[in-house]
């Protein structure tokens, strides 16, 4: 949260007045504040699932440790990119703790090693990461714990105060949020159904990992130009984030959803009944990665308060929306209701940055994106024949919707940055040939 003020701290000779010190005290508060609620209330939250208690209590304090270097990886990341270093933490966070536990699951999965040996690597694969981006930080000479006191005034101080209280807001409700589709489903039908929902709304999550790369860069400017009051570049970023989003979310999902079928194919048959899941899961991503970098804007803005309150009333939509659909669906309608929840946020905060800041970041291009992925799922379904070889018909089906999608983009020049980004490419392959 006190990321939005990280540019009225900026200056390099002076540790920048201590903020990384400042951020680690302020997430410090949080973790013993965390660990005296887990220490109180561990016996209902260990009875809430009777089926899963026993392994549960057995690695319950496992969270302890988890959560605080978690905690202390997101504070380094966020520093770093604050200082413009958007890569590392994220090949640490998505491709380093990825392989790490990887590795441990294939110890285990050929049984190499006992399970709490596992447990124990898992959390180590959990626990390296955060290490490794301390380590980035002190060779880039910007790991400092100093701190400076007195460059917080009262008026500073009153602000951050403000911020953090609404950032614990703004960060909590969305990760209860994506947490009570899991929790009623779990509830109602069971762990095996549950299972189910998790393994198919993870297909539907990969939609969001290009959002999410762009989310780390964006923050660090976007706070910048609300600090010099740059409202264009603002608009700018807002306009560009939404057709970029929308077409490499639209990509991915057109992957998933036409290669649904094959997929399922090398799950157990239980799992089918997840199709659907996919596909409402991916839908709401889609939605969600179009309207671009709102949350940013409203975020790191002085109206961030308002998005900290859209975030607690979603939370009362969420669960009338899975207590509506989830009996009437089932599994499916979980995934009904978190894809109506991602459009009403996102229509708040668009309605929101629309009215008070005047920002309409959709243009003629949207809709031909729409169109085209439309267009490729129409011809890929209905004019390429299946395959009895699940893998050929992959194969077919993402070549065809990568070059059909991918060179409508290119000529109709729906994005600028996209257009650039295929030119290099293709640049750099011509010169190695």
């Amino acid at each position: 949260g006190t990321g939005r003020y990280f540019p009225y701290f900026r200056n390099q000779e002076k540790n920048h007045h201590g903020y990384l010190a400042l951020a680690c005290l302020v997430s410090l508060a949080g973790f013993i504040l965390f660990t005296l609620l887990a220490y109180l209330f561990k016996d209902q939250l260990i009875s809430t699932n009777s089926q899963k208690s026993s392994l549960f209590d057995t690695y319950f304090w496992y969270l302890i440790p988890l959560t605080f270097f978690t905690l202390f990886f997101n504070v380094f990341d966020l520093y770093a990119r604050m200082l413009y270093d958007t890569i590392s933490g994220r090949v640490l966070r998505e491709f380093t703790k990825r392989i790490l536990i990887l590795l441990v699951l294939v110890l285990i999965f050929f049984k190499w090693i006992s399970f709490p040996i596992f447990m124990i690597l898992w959390l180590i694969a959990n626990v390296i990461p955060t290490f490794l981006m301390m380590r980035r930080l002190i060779a880039t000479g910007n790991f400092s714990l100093k701190t400076d006191f007195a460059f917080i005034n009262k008026d500073i101080g009153r602000k951050l105060l403000s911020i953090c209280f609404f950032a614990i807001l703004t960060g909590s409700a969305p990760t209860i949020i994506s947490s009570l589709d899991t929790y009623m489903v779990n509830k109602k039908f069971g762990l095996a159904e549950t299972g189910i929902y998790g393994i198919a709304a993870y297909f539907g999550i990969v939609i969001t990992l290009p959002a999410r790369s762009l989310y780390s860069i964006a923050y660090t400017v976007i706070s910048e130009s609300w600090k010099n009051n740059d409202l264009q570049n603002i608009k700018n970023i807002y306009r560009k984030s939404c057709i970029n989003q929308l077409v490499a979310a639209l990509f991915i999902f057109l992957l998933v959803w036409v290669n649904v079928d094959n997929i399922f194919k090398i799950l157990p048959p239980a799992y089918s009944a997840g199709k659907y899941v996919i596909f409402f899961i991916g839908l709401g991503y889609v939605i969600d990665s179009a309207t671009g970098v709102n949350g940013v804007i409203l975020t790191s803005s002085r109206h961030f308060k308002y998005d900290s309150f859209f975030n607690l009333g979603l939370i009362g939509i969420t669960i009338g929306l899975n207590l509506l659909f989830i009996p009437m669906y089932g599994i499916t309608g979980a995934a009904i209701a978190a894809a109506a929840t991602l459009l009403i946020f996102n229509l708040f905060r668009y309605f929101f940055i629309l009215i008070v800041y005047k920002m309409q970041p959709f243009t003629i291009k949207s809709l031909y994106a729409i169109v085209l992925a439309m267009a490729g799922y129409f011809i890929s379904e209905k004019l390429i024949p299946q395959q009895q070889n699940f893998i050929l018909d992959t194969v077919i089906r993402t070549v065809f919707i990568t070059v059909f999608f991918g060179l409508s983009v290119y000529f109709l020049k729906l994005s600028e940055d996209i257009n650039l980004f295929i030119q290099g490419y293709l640049s750099k392959f011509s010169k190695n040939n």
